[in-house]
């Protein structure tokens, strides 16, 4: 999306249930830091800090709006201390675009650049998931918008 902020997905034999070998453990993983919400994805191996927390491609249970906040706070402030930084579920098209755009308002961007920009850059299905895009609308407007008008 930006520069060191990323949108993953996990490839069908990168699940719990497929082991990792010694190559697959010890190969650099292309980021340092990620927030991964695809609850059957397997950890990355050495040398990358993850944050996980599996929520399901749905309606955003309320219960889990705190937790997914904290997690975009920490992607971002990661991504700020200029580490290669990503934002991972399944196909890499809602539950990473949702961190990822968390991040990118936090950054100042609108919610519309935001969802423009993941669109245009990740895949035109990013963010097809109706519920996470008010989501996202919900926290700029609530949060970030009346900062942008008073700048």
């Amino acid at each position: 999306m930006l520069p060191n902020l990323f949108i993953s997905g996990t490839l069908d034999d990168d699940v719990l249930d497929m082991p990792m070998n010694d190559y697959q453990l010890m190969h650099p993983a292309p980021f340092e830091s990620c927030v991964t919400l695809y609850g059957h994805a397997r950890p990355f191996g050495y040398y990358v800090r993850e944050q996980r927390f599996g929520i399901v491609d749905a309606e955003i249970d309320p219960l889990s709006i705190p937790e997914i906040r904290q997690l975009a706070d920490w992607l971002h402030s990661e991504w700020k201390k200029g580490k290669r930084v990503a934002g991972k579920c399944q196909m890499g098209y809602n539950r990473s675009s949702l961190i990822v755009a968390l991040v990118m308002l936090k950054e100042g961007f609108s919610a519309d650049e935001t969802i423009k920009m993941i669109r245009e850059k990740r895949s035109p299905n990013a963010l097809c998931n109706p519920h996470f895009v008010r989501f996202i609308n919900e926290v700029y407007e609530e949060e970030y918008k009346p900062q942008a008008l008073s700048a």
